[in-house]
């Protein structure tokens, strides 16, 4: 069975970090600041993905009144069904 990462489908190349010194919650100066939060999407039978991952971003990465959600920033994906050919 194969997975992929939905955040590397839709921002190639783009870090997406979701564990970040950005956020105040997170005062431990020595952690590896990365992305510790996935969407992984099953891939079909011959390597593609089962569905289509439209988009994938980042939510709660910024403060609301001063408040942060968490010490994580969350992710979120729009999945689509993919559109295949028809058949003749």
């Amino acid at each position: 069975m194969c997975y992929r990462d939905a955040w590397e489908s839709a921002n190639p190349g783009e870090p997406g970090e979701t564990f970040t010194p950005r956020n105040p919650l997170v005062a431990d100066w020595d952690w590896p600041f990365r992305r510790l939060d996935y969407i992984l999407v099953r891939c079909g039978e011959h390597g593609g993905p089962t569905l289509e991952v439209a988009s994938c971003r980042l939510i709660f990465d910024e403060p609301v009144n001063g408040v942060w959600a968490s010490d994580h920033f969350g992710v979120v994906a729009e999945l689509k069904i993919p559109t295949r050919p028809r058949s003749h």
